[in-house]
């Protein structure tokens, strides 16, 4: 069980045990109510919205019809237990009701809902102004009403900030690891790369050195798209996978130049993502030719790749794109 759920439970169980206190005195009041059977009703139903719109339904916020009932309790119970306080008995306890009930207006805020918390306080202000007139309100609890309320939205609102914050930080953690396995498996790729390069490498450089330089025509041109995707490998770095490398492989072929630039735009992309962009640049490359297309990740920007196509023929760029 995590830090925020210990938290959860334990606001929850102290507020449960604050509406027992308040039924437990609207109980010993029952002899200042015309109508005790009706008043214990009242109480049961009341500490059962209570247990209810604590323990019941995962999260931290109820349904909103379990809200609504608990409003409607609000705004049905002091109008009751008003018309059934004896009015010449002086019991202490006789308005329980105005703390109980902002009690759970305050639950139903901390469970998400707090306007409907806040319109149950106001509810039950009314109704005891309109029995006893403003100066009853001191007398019949209405600051500690307002506390509760206050005290149930503040918790509600430091609760879901910090849900919400652990959501973020996880996110983030997610993402890094993300970042992190594919900038891995993007070296691991590249160093494969570089190693089967080099080998295809080895014997063009002993023909090098067997004729002293004077290679023929097809070996001038094994040695040329050698040496270029050796410099993919080096500058295009997060640019480069198998069908990158193999669209500028053949875009060269058709006299094509071909340059990737990685300037660590890519690295915070994840690897799907990668994937998708990496595949739109392969098919701008297939898309050339003739000229020089420039494939580029510049760090910093607010898109992760520009694409820079320039023909001969076209007094204009042929391709411009940014991904």
């Amino acid at each position: 069980m995590d830090s925020l759920m210990v938290s959860r439970v334990t606001i929850s169980v102290v507020i449960f045990f604050y509406s027992c206190y308040h039924a437990w005195l609207g109980l010993s009041s029952l002899y200042a109510y015309s109508m005790p059977n009706l008043a214990i009703g009242f109480i049961v139903a009341y500490l059962a919205f209570s247990l209810i719109s604590i323990s019941f339904y995962a999260g931290l916020r109820i349904p909103a019809w379990l809200a609504l009932i608990n409003l409607a309790f609000v705004l049905v119970t002091p109008w009751i237990f008003t018309q059934m306080i004896i009015v010449n008995e002086t019991a202490s306890y006789s308005t329980w009701f105005v703390v109980g009930l902002a009690t759970l207006m305050g639950i139903t805020s901390f469970r998400g809902h707090v306007i409907i918390g806040w319109l149950g306080f106001f509810a039950i202000a009314s109704q005891v102004i309109i029995w006893g007139g403003i100066g009853t309100l001191l007398n019949a609890g209405i600051v500690g009403a307002l506390l509760m309320v206050f005290a149930g939205h503040a918790s509600g609102y430091a609760v879901r900030t910090a849900d919400r914050q652990a959501a973020e930080s996880i996110e983030s953690q997610r993402a890094f690891e993300v970042g992190a396995a594919s900038r891995t498996a993007a070296r691991k790729f590249r160093q494969e790369r570089i190693q089967q390069t080099l080998q295809k490498a080895e014997p063009i450089l002993t023909e090098i050195v067997d004729t002293q330089g004077h290679l023929d025509s097809d070996q001038s041109e094994n040695a040329r798209l050698l040496e270029a995707e050796l410099r993919d490998l080096i500058r295009g770095r997060g640019l480069i996978n198998e069908r990158v490398s193999d669209a500028a492989k053949k875009a060269r072929a058709r006299g094509v130049k071909v340059e990737l630039l990685d300037e660590g735009g890519l690295e915070e992309v994840d690897e799907v993502q990668r994937a998708e962009i990496l595949e739109k640049v392969a098919n701008a490359i297939d898309a050339a030719v003739d000229g020089k297309i420039t494939i580029r990740s510049p760090q910093g920007e607010s898109w992760k790749v520009s694409i820079a196509a320039m023909s001969p023929s076209r007094e204009e760029l042929s391709i411009w794109e940014r991904i």
